[in-house]
């Protein structure tokens, strides 16, 4: 499963001489991968959607830079990473590393919790914010990489041209990142792992209590038992790219683009 920005060049020219239907145009097509991209590495749908505005602005309001050098989906995924990366740095958080994420599935784990049918989508809201969260113990270099190549689907020599990587760094660095979370999901995740005692069910409690739960993440996503199955199906390489290639690619709540077109002076 990819997602891809598929922009035709007509749309492109009638954007940058200020043709308010093809800006429209523009801002709808690009905002679901770029918000994708942009859940994957904050973690969570309020930084994400703040990264994404400020992403869809720049690329907007910048479309006159864009000399056709590479493909505009390249140019755009450039531009929306950079913002993506530099609003982590202005957070400042501290890197969560494996041990500490470790130490809080054990704090958040209620070992006498039962796994229930009804819980099914409550299950899948813990899968995938849990997922989310163990790609923070990548470091930037290396989630920016998985998430591009591995989950968008991005094809490594545009995600090296977006990265201003040679082909082959990339290709050195995606490997990398997919060693460390193969490792991070055998040592953490009982869905990939089932010797493990973490269950998503025995994590729905703590989950409410830190409203870590987002009815948002539903939208197709595939069900933990269904996933289960499928992984103890398949070898232990591709374990990794089952279990998030099963996250489904969201999209924006609607207030996102309506800023964006009030900011760019778009009628409603």
């Amino acid at each position: 499963m990819s997602l891809n920005l598929n922009i035709s060049a007509e749309i492109v020219k009638r954007a940058t001489s200020g043709d308010h239907v093809a800006l429209d145009s523009l801002i709808r097509k690009l905002q679901r991968p770029l918000y994708n991209l942009a859940l994957r590495m904050m973690a969570n749908h309020y930084d994400a959607e703040d990264a994404t505005q400020e992403a869809l602005l720049r690329i907007v309001t910048h479309l006159s830079s864009f000399r056709g050098e590479s493909a505009f989906s390249t140019w755009a995924w450039t531009i929306a990473t950079r913002v993506v990366l530099a609003q982590r740095r202005r957070r400042a958080q501290p890197p969560i590393t494996v041990a500490d994420f470790e130490a809080d599935l054990a704090l958040a784990r209620d070992d006498t919790a039962v796994e229930r049918i009804e819980n099914a989508e409550l299950l899948q809201q813990v899968k995938l914010g849990c997922g989310r969260a163990m790609l923070l113990c990548l470091d930037d270099d290396q989630r920016i990489a998985y998430v591009l190549a591995d989950i968008l689907g991005v094809p490594g020599p545009v995600a090296a041209d977006v990265l201003n990587l040679s082909p082959a760094a990339f290709r050195k660095r995606a490997s990398r990142a997919r060693q460390a979370v193969r490792g991070n999901l055998d040592r953490l995740c009982g869905v990939v792992n089932p010797s493990l005692d973490c269950r998503c069910h025995k994590r729905i409690a703590r989950a409410k209590d830190r409203d870590r739960l987002d009815p948002r993440d539903l939208e197709g996503a595939v069900s933990v038992a269904a996933l289960r199955e499928r992984i103890a199906s398949i070898d232990k390489l591709s374990r990794h790219w089952t279990f998030y290639g099963a996250d489904p690619f969201v999209s924006p709540g609607p207030e996102l683009i309506n800023q964006v077109r009030s900011s760019l002076g778009l009628s409603s």
